[in-house]
């Protein structure tokens, strides 16, 4: 029976080995028999507490073109089924889409398409093959589902947990050291060569990394957990692991101090991260466009319960108005610290902001109209300051070559 959490063995992140006719529909022989492969990857995050999700997708194909995809999968309570709309990033438009139901745990899904000019049916198929392995089929027929012909096979492997929701579902780290001086690469470049896919191995998602171009001797960077026991078992198997054990006091060596350590959540339903998948490779050396901006707000107690309500509904359009362009809004994590041996930061209430701006000249564009913006600085700046228990800070970064993109 199909229910609203049929997708939720496919939540986290993939190695996916494709297969694909080279020959579509092309009858019998050589030709149409011959397959060839390829390998992606793909990240399926969950939507409404599992009644939707989204999956972004990227390859390389065989002749370096490359491949990026977007599945957005809706459970229509009403009429019990799932559509699956899907995306390419080269056209920006969506696909038919695609609908079916899970029989005995296989998910099958019907639409119409055209081939070459003619009418064809479309076939998806969705197997899960325990809890680290999944499949995948699509199949196209000419004759209105007399027969078919599979056309395209991919094989997932998981590679990390369940990754955390844009709804809300998952814990946020954001962390901030300050190094020795000049030290700073060295531990970017330890970070990207050995921290990156040794941490995700384990059931959390490194989410970005940054230098902050205003202290030269500071790193910040971000990961994320499904939950607060998922972190507290991950960072155990990372932090009593090999990896960290062979390559931690290098690490540790470049730095002054590690603990300024925010745990935090999405403030508001749909504020959380999303992190695109397609990280660079360990090569990597070119550092992507871009500026980050943390904007953090330490609260007074009185002002923390309903703060985030107040940012997005009074400040946030004017703000955007004036130029910024919103990446996510987290708050302080209520939970105890599931994994003492990492301090946190206790004791306080924080509104993390998260904006892109395209560079450096774009944001100093948004500051200046902000400066010169009377009704900022006459209603919104000081009903902004009455709530908050400490001077604003406002961190501005790049990412590492190795960074994530963050939108």
């Amino acid at each position: 029976m199909t229910t609203a959490h049929d997708f939720d063995f496919l939540h986290g992140t993939w190695h996916v080995h494709n297969r694909r006719r080279r020959r579509v529909l092309a009858g019998d022989g050589a030709a149409a028999a011959e397959w060839y492969a390829f390998d992606g990857g793909a990240t399926e995050r969950p939507l409404w507490n599992g009644r939707a999700n989204v999956e972004e997708y990227h390859a390389t194909l065989p002749d370096g073109t490359p491949l990026h995809g977007l599945a957005l999968r809706l459970y229509e309570p009403a009429a019990a089924h799932w559509t699956i709309h899907w995306s390419n990033a080269a056209t920006g438009t969506l696909d038919a889409p695609m609908t079916g139901t899970f029989v005995d745990g296989v998910g099958e899904f019907f639409g119409d398409d055209r081939h070459d000019g003619r009418p064809i049916r479309v076939r998806f198929r969705w197997t899960s093959e325990g809890p680290d392995a999944a499949r995948w089929e699509q199949a196209f027929s000419a004759d209105a589902g007399a027969t078919w012909e599979t056309n395209w096979i991919m094989d997932f492997t998981r590679t990390a947990g369940p990754a955390s929701s844009a709804s809300g579902d998952g814990v946020v780290e954001l962390r901030r050291y300050v190094l020795h001086p000049g030290r700073r690469d060295t531990l970017i470049d330890l970070f990207d060569r050995e921290f990156v896919e040794t941490q995700e191995a384990t059931g959390m998602r490194v989410v970005a990394q940054f230098r902050d171009i205003d202290r030269p001797d500071v790193f910040v960077w971000l990961r994320d957990f499904p939950d607060m026991a998922t972190r507290a078992a991950s960072l155990g198997a990372f932090y009593g692991g090999p990896v960290w054990g062979r390559h931690g006091d290098a690490a540790n060596a470049t730095m002054i101090s590690s603990d300024d350590v925010r745990l935090l959540r999405a403030a508001r339903p749909g504020s959380g991260i999303v992190a695109t998948d397609d990280r660079p490779g360990p090569a990597a050396t070119a550092i992507p466009d871009g500026l980050v901006v943390a904007t953090i707000y330490t609260l007074a107690p009185d002002a923390a319960p309903g703060f985030a309500d107040f940012f997005a509904r009074a400040l946030a359009p004017r703000l955007a108005l004036l130029g910024a362009r919103s990446i996510a809004m987290l708050e302080t994590e209520p939970s105890a610290n599931t994994f003492p041996r990492l301090p946190v930061r206790e004791g306080e209430q924080a509104f993390v902001w998260l904006t892109r701006f395209a560079d450096v000249a774009e944001y100093d564009r948004h500051a200046a109209a902000l400066a010169g913006d009377r009704v900022w600085a006459e209603e919104m700046r000081p009903a902004l300051e009455r709530q908050c228990a400490a001077p604003v800070d406002v961190w501005r970064l790049t990412p590492t070559a190795r960074s994530r993109a963050i939108r």
